[in-house]
């Protein structure tokens, strides 16, 4: 495997600035998205980054500092070489769009800390790695006909101020749309309800609030559930995908699973409990998938590698691991006009040994895929 010194890698990633340009990546240059009628539609989809304040590579454990919560040193050498496979990779780098699926930050729900402002530092740091977003951002996205309400609420943790406040969404500027986790709920770079459209797919994406769940001493069990306003802003983006004849699939994204809980989907989306608070929007989403022809659904969240697929409803419901697990860590999905396909990858890892030095001891290779039957909404 190829080897580099710590100060090649770093010196590679910033020499250009703060968001410097890797060595061997191309200059940023206008990118127009491929399309034909023939071709699917083709996205990567990677979720639960986990990026901490302490992601570039120091060696902690030699320094005496707790090793990271989700990583290993070389942590952030791994996921810029893992852009950068995806950037060269024949079969990979004529992706239409990213989309990532939450929890980017690892606190990314402590508002007024300096600790965010580093895991967002980094994460761009490490994203400007990936050309999807290099080569896209300042340029035209408008074919993506993206919507989302203009700001969220969220709480302060400043102990004298726990009140609720708008914080107002940043607006895209790349073909890189990210989502917010349950670690990413005080970050305005990441939407919480969206809709886009790419080719003959209507993207809708909501947010679901944690919930946490009586468990076993020693144990905790989180879950979530979905606002009267997520359920809202669904309705009406479907409804409008529904009326527009050039949209053939309706595709739901969000950070929890919705398939009821079993061995492979053990925190999904909750129906009417106590714990949270009796609302019903589970079965209220469900019904308008039904009703407007919705068959996939997309997430993240429990960090399973195998890559599950479960039903609720009309939906199949693929949970789509973890960055921060070397083994099938990320995916190029493809819709079909019949089928969805996911192509499973393995992410590079490597260590940074005591001299400073960076070795890749695995390199990015698919694993297997996952197709998933759709239905047209129209021919």
């Amino acid at each position: 495997m190829r080897k580099s010194t710590r100060r090649e890698f770093v010196a590679g990633m910033f020499a250009a600035g703060t968001f410097g340009i890797l060595p061997g990546c191309p200059q940023r240059t206008a990118f127009t998205p491929k399309t034909g009628s023939n071709r699917p539609l083709k996205f990567l989809f990677m979720t639960d980054h986990h990026i901490e304040s302490d992601f570039i590579e120091n060696f902690g454990a030699l320094a005496g500092k707790p090793r990271y919560t989700m990583w290993q040193p070389g942590n952030h050498a791994a996921l810029a070489r893992t852009y950068e496979f995806i950037n060269s990779d024949p079969y990979c780098r004529d992706i239409q769009f990213a989309l990532f699926g939450g929890d980017q930050l690892n606190t990314g729900y402590m508002s007024h800390r300096k600790q965010l402002e580093d895991e967002r530092a980094n994460y761009y740091r490490t994203l400007q790695s990936l050309d999807i977003y290099r080569n896209t951002k300042g340029t035209d996205i408008s074919d993506l006909d993206f919507r989302a309400p203009e700001s969220f609420f969220c709480k302060s943790n400043v102990p004298k101020d726990y009140v609720q406040r708008p914080i107002p969404f940043m607006r895209p500027d790349s073909r890189v749309i990210a989502i917010q986790g349950n670690h990413d709920t005080a970050v305005e770079d990441f939407y919480r309800e969206c809709s886009f459209k790419c080719g003959d797919t209507r993207f809708i994406t909501f947010f679901a609030s944690y919930v946490g769940l009586p468990a076993p001493k020693g144990h905790f069990r989180s879950t979530a559930r979905i606002s009267d306003e997520a359920i809202e802003f669904i309705e009406k983006e479907m409804a409008a995908a529904a009326a527009d004849p050039s949209i053939r699939h309706i595709v739901l994204v969000s950070h929890w699973a919705i398939a009821p809980k079993s061995e492979d989907f053990a925190c999904p989306i909750i129906d009417a409990c106590k714990e949270n608070k009796f609302n019903d929007n589970r079965k209220r989403l469900l019904a308008l998938a039904e009703k407007f022809g919705c068959d996939l659904f997309i997430n993240g969240h429990e960090h399973n590698g195998r890559y599950p697929v479960g039903r609720a409803g009309c939906l199949s419901d693929v949970n789509c691991g973890t960055v921060t697990g070397a083994q099938a860590s990320w995916s190029i999905v493809e819709i079909h006009p019949d089928k969805a396909v996911f192509n499973v990858y393995s992410r590079a890892a490597a260590e940074e040994t005591s001299d400073g030095n960076i070795t890749y001891t695995q390199l990015p290779k698919r694993l297997f895929t996952r197709e998933i039957p759709l239905k047209p909404m129209r021919a």
